[in-house]
């Protein structure tokens, strides 16, 4: 039976109490005129309090935080803080409980209380910060509540996330009809909004969407919606939604759209009018090549040193850090059609400049979808950024300084990943070098090392990962390393720096040298693409 959902940001909240856990989705996704309205609510009203967030998805928007609230919130749950420097203020000040785990745990575990399960069990975190004989995840000493345990199973160890009861669910699609049936065509993801809107019914609560437009009944069509009308309480209308909250000037920039491959100055062009002028005239504005390819960075090093990695054929994913500059390194190199590129946000192909461009996107998982993928062992090869590591091999993507970042779908991704390489740069915190003709210049030295004796928090187990034969690589933009049984052994060292003045000085620990030490292959440091395509497709290549 049709019924009238449509209410104003001000009514849907006002559904809200005190002690309710919600759930938002995340990152693009931000519904962001209703989670305004909730705070006006508090700050004015000085209610809801002792709210739990759990945040399957991070709402990644810099500079929006409109629940980091003291008395707000009691509680948060979720799997990245970056972007929100009063909650992570509010975390280190022990004034909100605190949890960090991994983006495909919290889909799964999403999932598995959507569907009425009592919870979700996986390996994934064992014998890191995760694990229950540790951190278990907590980030605070007011945060005592232990949200996973350790339990056996045939022999085996597992950590189990229990479920806990979900009051509300505040979404966010593109239309929604006059039934309530919501559709996502123009999101930039999808996400875990059809589970998050299942776990509050679940649990007997209210699913609030915002959309942008109202359309009329039967006019979507079935295969369109991703959330049905009998999941969906409210719906809030915002005609200004953007695509991407992160990113609102980019509204022209339809990542579905089917181009033809970019020339090379507008792939490797951070300068959104470049992006803008080729996707709607085909045209490149007056710049030449050689000011927009410039001398490679340290990530453009580093991605296309790990792009060497790279097979025909090959299913690989993409994490942050560098390797995200991988995608716009393999279009550069004419390979991107002989590999099949993925993202942790359910994305399957498609043209990348690294920096937040996309389009000729193929195919769109859901979390659960994507993480499913990944567990399932379908992909080869991921490349994952790291803040640091050390002479055990073992990774931190915890926490860098005093930010709480968060291990993204890392932990996940490289579960079942036979190759992992985690990519970054050698050291951080004003880092200038370029590459010039062949080899790399260190301009300015980072302030901050990022290979330790021992990293503070471990999100990957270096002997743990050897034991199960993964072969993981760590590359920077002047060295590469390989797990081995006694821990990472230097294997390359880029031409133009000096191995002890600028590697081994600059390390916490003293590497084992390769017998086979090698130079880093000096295409690597030129201007000019390196030539895969004709390596790919020459006789041994």
């Amino acid at each position: 039976m049709r019924k009238n959902k449509v209410v104003s940001a001000e009514e849907a909240v006002a559904r809200i109490k005190d002690g309710d856990c919600i759930t938002t989705s995340g990152t693009s996704l931000l519904p962001g005129k209703v989670l305004n309205a909730l705070e006006v609510r508090f700050l004015t009203e000085g209610h809801p309090r002792g709210i739990t967030w759990f945040d399957p998805f991070p709402t990644g928007v810099a500079g929006i935080e409109p629940l980091s609230h003291e008395g707000f919130l009691k509680r948060v749950i979720g799997g990245w803080y970056t972007p929100h420097p009063a909650l992570r203020e509010m975390i280190d000040q022990n004034k909100v409980e605190a949890y960090l785990y991994p983006l495909g745990s919290l889909g799964f575990w999403c999932q598995q209380m959507g569907a009425g399960r009592k919870g979700f069990l996986t390996q994934v975190g064992l014998e890191t910060y995760l694990d229950p004989r540790q951190m278990g995840g907590r980030l605070n000493d007011i945060t005592r509540e232990e949200m996973v345990s350790l339990v056996q199973l045939d022999g085996e160890e597992y950590i189990w996330y229990k479920a806990f009861p979900i009051n509300v669910a505040i979404i966010r699609a593109t239309a929604a009809d006059e039934d309530g049936n919501l559709s996502m065509e123009e999101e930039s993801s999808t996400l875990s909004v059809l589970h998050q809107a299942q776990a509050a019914k679940r649990y007997g609560g209210t699913v609030i969407a915002q959309v942008k437009r109202v359309v009329s009944a039967g006019s979507l069509h079935p295969r369109m919606m991703v959330v049905p009308d009998m999941l969906v309480d409210c719906i809030v209308v915002e005609p200004e939604q953007h695509r991407a909250e992160a990113n609102p000037e980019r509204d022209w920039l339809d990542q579905n759209a089917w181009h033809q491959r970019p020339p090379l100055p507008v792939l490797l062009s951070a300068d959104p009018a470049v992006w803008r002028a080729w996707l709607e005239e085909g045209a490149v504005p007056g710049q030449s090549l050689d000011e927009i390819l410039q001398h490679p960075s340290a990530d453009k090093v580093a991605a296309r040193r790990a792009a060497l990695e790279l097979r025909p054929g090959e299913v690989v994913n993409l994490g942050a850090g560098p390797s995200r500059s991988i995608n716009p390194v393999a279009i550069e190199e004419e390979i991107d059609q002989e590999v099949e590129l993925t993202s942790q946000g359910g994305v399957i192909g498609g043209i990348s400049s690294g920096g937040g461009f996309r389009s000729n996107v193929r195919f769109y998982f859901d979390q659960p979808g994507i993480f499913g993928f990944y567990h399932a062992g379908l992909i080869t090869t991921t490349y994952l950024g790291m803040l640091d590591f050390d002479r055990q091999g073992n990774v931190n993507n915890l926490r860098y300084g005093d930010t709480w970042v968060g291990p993204g779908g890392s932990m996940d991704i490289g579960h079942n990943a036979r190759k992992i390489v985690f990519c970054g740069t050698f050291s951080a915190g004003g880092l200038q070098v370029e590459g010039e003709n062949g080899a790399l210049r260190i301009i300015k030295e980072g302030r901050v090392p990022r290979v330790l004796d021992r990293v503070p928090y471990v999100s990957f187990n270096g002997p743990k990962m050897h034991r199960e034969g993964k072969d993981v690589l760590y590359v920077t933009e002047r060295a590469v390393f390989r797990l081995t049984a006694q821990g990472p052994v230097l294997s390359e060292v880029a031409p133009g720096v000096d191995i002890e003045r600028d590697v081994i000085g600059r390390m916490g620990f003293r590497p084992i040298l390769a017998p086979d030490l090698k130079r880093m292959d000096e295409r690597i440091f030129r201007k000019e693409p390196m030539g895969l395509k004709r390596a790919w497709i020459a006789p041994g290549g």
